[in-house]
């Protein structure tokens, strides 16, 4: 199993933080803020709904005109990889260059995960791929996160994150214990994956989500005042989270972004 990672440095123990955007002045407001990646979604379409083409290219054409060649992107392509939408979207972020793309589980049992985690990465080799596993898998009825971190696994993906698809202010913690966490992690790690985390989180989680250590920390509502459809992120609110989740780590608008990725790689 490989393990490629065009933005993320091995070897830091600094968390990356993601903020999921709307439109490109939600990602200039992430950038000015400190995220470190910066995640295009829907999220009037679910968990991880995914954006329309023509609003990707802009909110990319923002960040790349901001000059932060070293923010990484991500887009989500949708909870459910039997839809046809999904690659069509990948093919389109393949050709602008995105980072990661996110994909979830949602409807699949194994033999279904399995085709169509594999068709995915038989079609895109550029992107880095991230399977998506939510924490209330019980009551979505769906796969459990060790199942689709297999399946992962055997498709050759790069990253496993946690999130939860019913967003219904219960968090990824009011589903899975700290010690089932920490032994996804391990399992993502042992396989050669990184391990990212994400499920309605907010600044009260940071202490425990510190103690996960997740190579990468995922917000929405949390940088939007809790609403994750109709609210705006804030460079505040993105601070604030970076002051809550990375202690010690500030921010200064006047610097490069290179400058500050450098200091989380060097």
């Amino acid at each position: 199993m490989r393990l490629a990672q065009k933005k993320f440095c091995t070897g830091s123990k600094t968390m990356r933080i993601l903020i999921s955007v709307v439109d490109p002045d939600e990602a200039i407001e992430a950038v000015r803020g400190g995220a470190d990646i910066v995640d295009v979604k829907d999220p009037s379409k679910g968990s991880l709904g995914a954006p329309g083409a023509l609003l990707l290219a802009s909110i990319l054409r923002a960040i790349r005109d901001a000059a932060c060649d070293n923010v990484a992107t991500s887009v989500a392509l949708g909870d459910d990889p039997r839809d046809k939408a999904v690659l069509e979207l990948a093919f389109t972020a393949e050709k602008m260059a995105v980072d990661y793309v996110k994909i979830g589980s949602l409807g699949l049992d194994n033999d279904d995960a399995v085709k169509a985690y594999k068709d995915l990465r038989g079609n895109v080799r550029d992107l880095k791929l991230v399977a998506v596993a939510y924490a209330d898998y019980r009551m979505a009825r769906c796969l459990s996160p060790l199942e689709v971190l297999e399946v992962a696994y055997r498709s050759d993906y790069d990253v496993f994150m946690i999130d939860t698809l019913i967003k219904n202010g219960r968090s990824t913690f009011d589903h899975l214990s700290l010690a089932e966490i920490l032994e996804i992690k391990r399992c993502a790690h042992d396989r050669g994956m990184l391990f990212a985390l994400a499920g309605s989180l907010q600044l009260r989680h940071a202490k425990v989500v510190r103690e996960v250590e997740p190579d990468v920390v995922g917000f929405r509502g949390a940088a939007c005042n809790g609403d994750r459809v109709k609210g705006r992120v804030t460079r505040d609110n993105v601070r604030l989270l970076l002051d809550a989740y990375r202690p010690g780590w500030t921010v200064n608008d006047g610097r490069d972004c290179r400058e500050r990725f450098s200091e989380l790689c060097p």
